[in-house]
């Protein structure tokens, strides 16, 4: 049988944290025909590091330089009004840029364990599924597990030792250690509620977008929206929020691996983590 292939797209404004996320990628144990597409947010420093990244049979790594419009020349703002339309325009000029059969993403803050394509790709074809995911642990920028008792991406501490206590509940969050185990409970939404204004009875919508494993022509056919409204914006709807609602307004069948072999680093944008700041 001839192997699957998948494309990887990671963005980037480049910096370290790239050739640590491109070296997972560099180790995956899959073993069909591996496409890296980085997409250079505006940076060509990150088109020549992605390009001296080493390589090997099985792995081709594509870069792509992704110009900014005027208006956003040189916004390096982490307003989410700013980000979040910006980063599914990105992911989608990285799906459109790949050749291969399956899309998988990687934020370039973020690792993917040996085993995480390999095992995607065996629940896809084990369940005949055109998107999968795997669950994830937690981690501090420095690497540490996120042990917390407080949900990652909540505004306020308060909130967020709720919200946490809800996915233990529901077993997403794993109490005592740094596991979270993405989720999209079967039900067709009528009003998606994301999981940083989760509430008792909401069904879990849950998938972060380096988790997934999605066939490119789902992706192409439906896209990361673009547009995002001033209520997204207050329930910090993500990137991966959006993808996610699409898949299943769409009625796709969604599995999960089961197994946490993304890992996940705080201090993106998306989640309330900020480093503590030092006293004397």
């Amino acid at each position: 049988m001839t192997e699957d292939s998948i494309g990887v797209v990671t963005l980037t404004l480049g910096g370290p944290r790239l050739l640590r996320a491109m070296a997972s990628v560099f180790t995956q144990d899959y073993t069909g025909p591996i496409e890296h597409v980085v997409v250079s947010d505006d940076n060509p420093a990150a088109v020549s590091v992605a390009r001296a990244a080493p390589t090997r049979p099985g792995l081709r790594v594509a870069p792509h330089l992704v110009r900014r419009p005027p208006e956003e020349a040189g916004d390096r703002r982490r307003d989410i009004r700013h980000v979040y339309p910006r980063l599914s325009r990105l992911f989608n000029v990285g799906v459109r840029a790949a050749t291969t059969t399956w899309i998988a993403f990687l934020d370039d803050d973020n690792e993917l364990a040996p085993h995480h394509l390999s095992s995607l790709i065996a629940c896809a074809r084990a369940n005949d599924a055109d998107a999968v995911h795997s669950a994830r642990t937690i981690h501090r920028p420095d690497g540490s597990p996120y042990l917390d008792e407080v949900w990652h991406t909540a505004r306020d501490p308060q909130e967020g030792a709720r919200i946490y206590e809800l996915m233990c509940r529901r077993g997403v969050r794993i109490r005592g250690t740094n596991i979270l185990m993405d989720r999209a409970d079967p039900v067709r939404p009528s009003s998606f509620r994301p999981s940083t204004v989760l509430q008792a009875d909401d069904p879990v919508f849950l998938v972060d977008q380096s988790a997934w494993l999605i066939r490119r022509e789902l992706l192409l056919a439906a896209p990361i929206p673009e547009n995002f409204t001033e209520e997204d914006f207050a329930s910090n709807t993500a990137p991966d929020d959006k993808l996610l609602q699409v898949l299943m307004d769409r009625g796709v069948a969604i599995h999960s691996t089961g197994r946490p072999t993304l890992r996940y680093y705080l201090g993106g944008v998306s989640n309330n983590y900020r480093q503590p700041v030092a006293t004397h």
